[in-house]
């Protein structure tokens, strides 16, 4: 029986709408969902910020509302494999056949309302956004987890109502266009704070939460905090992930387990068991088990996160793609491979602190930095890299180049090779890994049917 190989969608129309930053403002979204009826109105929401953290929260969660029966509808920026995997249903992202479908919605509307002048200046990520609302709206989920693109007052996702709102982490990130100070980026990010919607905080700096806890109080929104509303305690990380105890007004303390790595991801996994509890409550669901927390926790995957995508040589991806982050990260290598020697191959893109990031890597114990760059417009230029590499004492690399030869060589079980940065380079980086492993096992006759 012949195949018929499902054609891909044509996103070819959508590159006249890309930009390099944000068009902030909702006019052009709420006119865009108006001509579609308001599909985001008729969705129940969970609406998540923060710098950091905020898709490891939702990929928590949205294992943590499935447990509970519900169909969770997501939308998360960037996307590491696929463009489609943007929004999804259960982890299942949308089909080629149904986002070629809206994407054709799109373009006809735009074509209809080519002289509309508040759609002038659409971007791409807004558009993306609108198809979002549409698709889970047209598919009845239960709840639609959004995840703010950059900043929160004046992000695309903001034209919602939702039942639950969340802020993860605050740090410096997109300085240039929130802030240079936590004050702030944390004034942009509570944007999104509605009146009287339930607001859950994660582990957040007392500079930043202040201003958000104000903004909670001028809007009486219910304000759920972290270290009050909700205990999480580390009890320490092994090889199959970090273990915690988790107590709130609704359990008493005791253990869990996420398979994310790094401590971090135990304050967002218990930031999501606080969003469920919440959810429920105010749906009048009945609340999880302990048993039913801990299955939903363990089910928990997030690509690109400590992802260890080889064993054989071990080869972790993480993106950390701002200062916040890569000290996490730090953290996370010091904590589970501190005895390893590792290589750390690292990219990002223009509006990043670079040479702050660079200079957290090369702190990390026993590792060697490699510097290198990737196509896409957004990344520094190989000339950036290869004279900041030469300032700093540093290998500048091309990376392709690097990892055949990685690939090729040997290594010991005490070696470790890190890539990170930019999730943009890392979803370059993983294809390519993905394909050296098939074409390897395809040599050898392994090759997979």
């Amino acid at each position: 029986m012949s195949m018929i190989k499902e054609e891909l969608p044509d996103l070819s129309w959508l590159e006249a709408y890309r930009t390099d930053s944000p068009n902030f403002g909702l006019e052009r979204m709420e006119r865009m969902l108006a001509l579609r009826g308001n599909p985001h109105l008729q969705l129940s929401v969970i609406h998540i910020g923060g710098t950091n953290g905020k898709g490891s929260t939702i990929a928590h969660l949205r294992q943590l509302l499935e447990m509970r029966g519900l169909r969770v509808g997501t939308f998360t920026s960037p996307y590491l494999i696929s463009y489609n995997e943007q929004i999804a249903i259960n982890g299942r992202s949308i089909p080629n056949q149904d986002l070629s479908r809206l994407l054709e919605t799109y373009r006809a509307l735009f074509e209809e309302q080519a002289n509309d002048e508040v759609l002038q200046g659409v971007t791409e990520f807004e558009i993306m956004t609108a198809l979002a609302y549409d698709y889970l709206a047209q598919e009845e989920v239960d709840v639609a987890i959004m995840e703010v693109g950059m900043g929160g007052l004046l992000d695309s996702t903001n034209v919602c109502r939702p039942d639950l709102t969340a802020i993860t982490t605050i740090g410096l990130d997109h300085v240039a266009l929130l802030g240079h100070s936590l004050a702030a980026i944390a004034e942009q990010k509570a944007g999104i704070v509605k009146p009287n919607v339930p607001l859950v905080t994660g582990r957040i700096e007392p500079e930043a939460l202040v201003v958000i806890e104000d903004k909670a109080h001028q809007k009486q929104a219910p304000n759920y905090v972290y270290g009050q509303s909700y205990q999480v305690q580390s009890l320490g990380g092994t090889e199959s992930g970090e273990h915690f105890s988790f107590s709130n007004a609704y359990r008493e303390a005791e253990p869990y387990l996420t398979p994310l790595l790094g401590q971090h991801q135990v304050d967002n996994a218990g930031l999501a068991i606080e969003l469920c509890d919440l959810y429920c409550q105010s749906q009048q669901l009945p609340l999880l088990t302990k048993e039913q927390v801990g299955a939903a926790l363990v089910a928990t995957s997030w690509l690109g996160r400590m992802e260890q995508i080889s064993h054989q040589p071990r080869i972790l991806l993480d993106g950390a793609h701002n200062p916040h982050a890569m000290e996490r990260l730090a953290r996370t290598l010091s904590q589970h491979y501190p005895d390893l020697d590792k290589k750390i191959l690292f990219s990002c893109i223009q509006t990043k602190s670079l040479e702050e990031m660079v200079g957290q890597l090369k702190q990390v114990p026993k590792s060697q930095l490699i510097l290198t760059n990737f196509a896409d417009p957004r990344s520094f230029s190989k000339e950036k890299m290869a004279a900041l590499a030469c300032e700093q004492g540093l290998n500048y690399a091309d990376w392709q180049g690097f990892l055949e030869a990685y690939l090729k060589a040997e290594h010991g079980t005490d070696e470790l090779l890190l890539i990170t940065g930019s999730l943009y380079f890392l979803a370059q980086v993983r294809a390519y890994i993905i394909d050296k492993e098939k074409e390897s096992r395809s040599e050898y006759g392994h090759e997979e049917n």
